[in-house]
C-alpha cells in the first residue's frame, strides 16, 4: 500500500483543506499592506531610490517587521471581539474621547485620499490627457465598485489589484540592478547625519505604517467575518501582506536606483520618475510604471475611503458592510461618495494648494499615530476583553519597542518638516 504521509507526516488531501482554509480567510492583510503602497508610497520609493541609490533598502527590513507587529494586534483584536477599533475606543474609552480621535482619523485619512487622486491626476499628466475626463471616469468607476459589488466581489477587484503589482517587480528586473551594491544596501545599514537622508528615511517608514490601515484592517477582518478559529491563518495574511507590501517598495526603490540615480537625475515626483524612466529604458518601462501608478492609486482610494466609513461609524454604531445597500448603511456610504467628490473637485481645481495639504497630513499622521498604537496596546493587554488572546510579556515587550521606535521617527519626521 503507498504511503501517502508525504510532507510533515501529512498527506495530499490534509494539505488541499489547509490551503482551502486559508484562501477563504486571505485578504485583508494583503490588501491592507498593498495600499500602503499608495501614490504617495510610490512617489516616496522613487524619490529614495533616485536620491540615495540602494542605501536605504536595509530600513525596509525593519519596517516589515513594525508593520507585521502593529496590523497583526489590529487582526487579533477584530478577530477575537468581533469588533472593529472605532466600536472598541467608543466602548472603552468613552463616546466623547472617541469622537475627537476619530475627527483627527478623519483628517489625516481624508488627506491620503487626495494624495491619491492626485496620483490618478498623475497619469492623466503623464499621457497628455484632460484631467477634467480622465478622473471622473476612474472616481466613478470606484464608486459603483463599492456600492454596486458583494462583498466578495470587491475583495476579489483588491486582491487583483494587488497582484497587478507586479508590474513594478518587473521594472525592477529590466533595469538591471548593480547586485553587489543592492546586497550592501539591504543588509549594511548606513545612516549618514544629514538633513535629506534623514527626512527620506523617516518618511520611508511613516509612508508605511499609517492611521487608516489599523482602523481597515481590523474592521475588514470583522465583515469579512472571520472568526479566532481561523487566528492562525489570519496571522499568516498579515505575515504574507508585510512581505509583499515591503517587495513591492524594494523594487520600485532598485527601479529608480539602477536608472535615476546612476544617471545623477533628480526626481520630486512619481510623474517625475516615470518620465525619467522612458529615455533610460525604454517606453515599456515608462509605461509599466505609470500604470502601476494608476493602479496603485485606485486600490489606495478604495480602501481608505471604507477604512474611513468603518472608522466612523463604528464610532456612532451605525451599519457598515460592505455588502449593506446603501439603503441598509446611507451613513456608511455616503461617508464613501463626500470623499470622492470632495477630492477629485479639489485635484481638478488649479488653485488648491496641494502639496501643503498632503505635507500637513503626514505631519498629522505622524502625530496620531502612536496614540492609536498606545490605545490599540490598551485594549489588546485587557483580559476581559480578549481573554487567552491578550498580549503576553513577550509580545508587549516587541509593542513597546515598535510604538516607542515608531513615536522617536515621527518626532523626527515632525521637526524636519516644519524646522
Amino acid at each position: 500500500m503507498t504511503n501517502r504521509k508525504w510532507f510533515f507526516g501529512r498527506d495530499w488531501h490534509y494539505w488541499r483543506i489547509r490551503l482551502l482554509v486559508f484562501l477563504s480567510v486571505v485578504g485583508p492583510g494583503i490588501i491592507t499592506g498593498t495600499a500602503d503602497n499608495d501614490a504617495g508610497g510610490v512617489a516616496t520609493y522613487s524619490i529614495v531610490g533616485a536620491h540615495f541609490g540602494y542605501q536605504m533598502l536595509w530600513i525596509l527590513i525593519v519596517i516589515t517587521g513594525m508593520l507585521y507587529v502593529t496590523q497583526e494586534m489590529g487582526m487579533r483584536l477584530g478577530v477575537v471581539t468581533g469588533k472593529g477599533l472605532g466600536d472598541l475606543i467608543r466602548e472603552k474609552l468613552g463616546l466623547r474621547f472617541a469622537v475627537i480621535l476619530i475627527a483627527l482619523v478623519f483628517l489625516t485619512n481624508f488627506s491620503n485620499i487626495l494624495a491619491d487622486v492626485a496620483g490618478i491626476a498623475a497619469v492623466a499628466d503623464i499621457y497628455a490627457i484632460p484631467r477634467l475626463i480622465f478622473v471622473p471616469i476612474f472616481v466613478l468607476l470606484i464608486w459603483t465598485v463599492i456600492l454596486r459589488g458583494s462583498f466578495n466581489f470587491v475583495q476579489n477587484i483588491f486582491l487583483t489589484s494587488c497582484v497587478l503589482f507586479f508590474c513594478y517587480l518587473i521594472n525592477g528586473f529590466i533595469a538591471r540592478p548593480d547586485i553587489p551594491a543592492m546586497l550592501r544596501g539591504s543588509f549594511i545599514p548606513t545612516l549618514p547625519v544629514n538633513r535629506e537622508y534623514l527626512f527620506m528615511a523617516t518618511a520611508l517608514i511613516g509612508t508605511t505604517l499609517t492611521v487608516w490601515g489599523q482602523f481597515f484592517v481590523q474592521s475588514y477582518f470583522v465583515d469579512k467575518g472571520v472568526g479566532k478559529r481561523n487566528l492562525k491563518n489570519a496571522r499568516l495574511d498579515i505575515i504574507f501582506g508585510a512581505f509583499w507590501t515591503d517587495l513591492v517598495a524594494y523594487f520600485i526603490i532598485i527601479s529608480a536606483a539602477a536608472t535615476l540615480f546612476v544617471n545623477g537625475a533628480r526626481v520630486e515626483t512619481a510623474v517625475d520618475a516615470a518620465k525619467a524612466l522612458g529615455p533610460l529604458l525604454g517606453e515599456f518601462a515608462k509605461h509599466l510604471f505609470a500604470w502601476g501608478l494608476l493602479n496603485a492609486s485606485l486600490l489606495g482610494v478604495c480602501v481608505i475611503t471604507m477604512g474611513t466609513a468603518y472608522a466612523i461609524t463604528e464610532v456612532l454604531g451605525t451599519e457598515r458592510k460592505v455588502n449593506a445597500s446603501f439603503k441598509e448603511a446611507p451613513l456608511f456610504y455616503s461617508i464613501i461618495g463626500f470623499c470622492l467628490l470632495a477630492c477629485t473637485i479639489m485635484v481638478l481645481i488649479p488653485s488648491i494648494p496641494i502639496m501643503f495639504i498632503l505635507t500637513a497630513s503626514q505631519a498629522l499622521n505622524t502625530i496620531v499615530l502612536p496614540g492609536i498604537f498606545i490605545v490599540i496596546l490598551k485594549l489588546i493587554n485587557d483580559k476581559k476583553l480578549m481573554g487567552p488572546y491578550a498580549n503576553g510579556p513577550l509580545t508587549n515587550f516587541i509593542s513597546w519597542v515598535t510604538i516607542v521606535s515608531f513615536s522617536a521617527i515621527s518626532l523626527v519626521m515632525l521637526y524636519l518638516t516644519f524646522f
